[in-house]
């Protein structure tokens, strides 16, 4: 199948005059870095000056890397709610005109995108594949001395999830690496991939984390405080009319597919929202992937040790019998406990409803975007072996292992930091159902 397969979204963002796109323009500051789990990897991307792993004495031997897929559709529950519920918002606010004329012109021109619930959910968009496509071009201009022109199996290692997006991501870094379609020999996809996708075979998580009520006990908070009352209120009278916390979580997931799928444009739905209710909607999600895909318990990232065990085995692998370059394709959820393993973007106190205004390192917005990657880069340097950890393509200290200040690390302190947890990785054991634990105050 063709690596260039996506699928083409009617974007509602399509504007109709030069004022309403102007409109829509002056809003570029206030979605920026603020659409949760759903920013495009262009809001996070940032080019680097100097090349990471071009160091005088150093060359590149190994790589592992895991890349989130790119930009994709909507789940089928918010396919369904853009069809229905979305509409019947988007006609209160043109019967209401509380608007500005420019914005209500976006409002008349907009319809739902033309997606089937059923066959187009979570499809990869165009969006999608480009990200992955210019993802692997810069790739391998950061590596072109150490890596392999052409594809051959002795060299690379591409695996992707039983996912269609995970899938043609991985088809869309390889198109952009080399440059042409390879016949990449990709192994059996798995739903539930010990590497890719671990949590999926972890039964413990899921019942005690994953669908238990009391994991998501500070989102509910959050949502019940007054801040995001005021918030709610805020957006139902600039509408005309009065609209729930799940109406106005759909106009800010939307704002964020729309603005997503669409290079120039801003969704007209982000207009209803200002930058203060931007940051109450992200903290709200921030709080969700803390507590259930991040440092909310320690079993959601210790199940990751089943992932870095895979690193290090290829890693150390001096017979020849593993490929140098392993480049795997996955999603949210293994990126966020594989950060969370390594002790990436933690904060010194546990996220809770209370913390809004504090400052915080764990923002999904910026760590956890459409094709989000962690690459790790194994260097023979002239007087030791090295490692770096590149994270959205920049360097980045691996916590408890890099000097303050530096990014490259000794490969050997890098296994010692981890060996014990890598050594007495009893995923089955971890991952064994046990009674739900009773939530500890905090």
């Amino acid at each position: 199948m063709c690596a260039y397969r996506v699928v083409i979204v009617w974007c509602c963002t399509l504007l109709v005059t030069v004022g309403a796109q102007s409109c829509a323009e002056e809003h570029w500051e206030v979605v920026h870095r603020r659409l949760g789990t759903k920013t495009p990897y262009r809001h996070v991307f940032r080019e680097v000056e100097r090349n990471p792993v071009e160091l005088e004495g150093c060359r590149v031997t190994k790589t592992w890397g895991l890349f989130r897929h790119g930009t994709r559709n909507p789940k089928t529950e918010v396919i369904d709610a853009m069809h229905r519920d979305l509409v019947e918002i988007r006609n209160e606010i043109l019967q209401h005109k509380r608007l500005c004329r420019r914005e209500l012109e976006l409002f008349r021109a907009w319809t739902p995108a033309r997606l089937d619930p059923d066959s187009d959910e979570k499809l990869l968009v165009g969006e999608g594949a480009d990200e992955l496509r210019e993802i692997g071009r810069r790739f391998r201009r950061r590596y072109a001395r150490a890596l392999p022109e052409r594809y051959n199996s002795k060299d690379f290692y591409f695996k992707f999830t039983k996912t269609e997006r995970a899938e043609y991501s991985a088809r869309n870094f390889s198109l952009g690496l080399f440059g042409v379609e390879e016949d990449i020999q990709f192994p059996e996809a798995l739903a539930k991939d010990p590497v890719l996708r671990f949590y999926k075979l972890c039964e413990r998580w899921r019942l005690d984390i994953k669908h238990n009520p009391e994991a998501s006990h500070e989102v509910n908070l959050w949502y019940k405080s007054k801040i995001m009352k005021q918030q709610i209120k805020h957006v139902s009278k600039k509408i005309g009319t009065y609209l729930d916390a799940d109406s106005i979580y759909l106009i800010y997931q939307t704002c964020a597919f729309e603005t997503a799928w669409t290079k120039r444009h801003v969704s007209p739905w982000c207009l209803l929202l200002d930058r203060y209710t931007f940051e109450a909607l992200v903290f709200g999600e921030d709080l969700e992937y803390y507590w259930i895909d991040g440092y909310g318990h320690e079993l959601t990232y210790a199940q990751a040790c089943s992932a870095f065990r895979d690193l290090f085995e290829r890693f150390d692998n001096e017979d020849g019998t593993k490929e140098a370059f392993t480049f795997y394709f996955t999603h949210s959820g293994t990126l966020l406990k594989a950060m969370a393993f390594l002790g990436l973007y933690r904060d010194d106190f546990p996220l809770t409803h209370r913390d809004f205004e504090r400052k915080r390192q764990w923002r999904v917005s910026e760590i956890d975007a459409f094709a989000t990657n962690l690459v790790f880069t194994k260097l023979e340097c002239s007087n030791e072996t090295k490692v770096l950890l590149t994270h959205q393509e920049r360097p980045v200290p691996i916590p408890g292992c890099s000097q303050p200040g530096q990014t490259l690390c000794s490969y050997e302190d890098f296994r010692q930091l981890f060996r014990e947890r890598i050594e007495s990785c009893a995923f089955e054991g971890m991952c064994a159902p046990q009674n739900v634990p009773k939530r500890e105050e905090l």
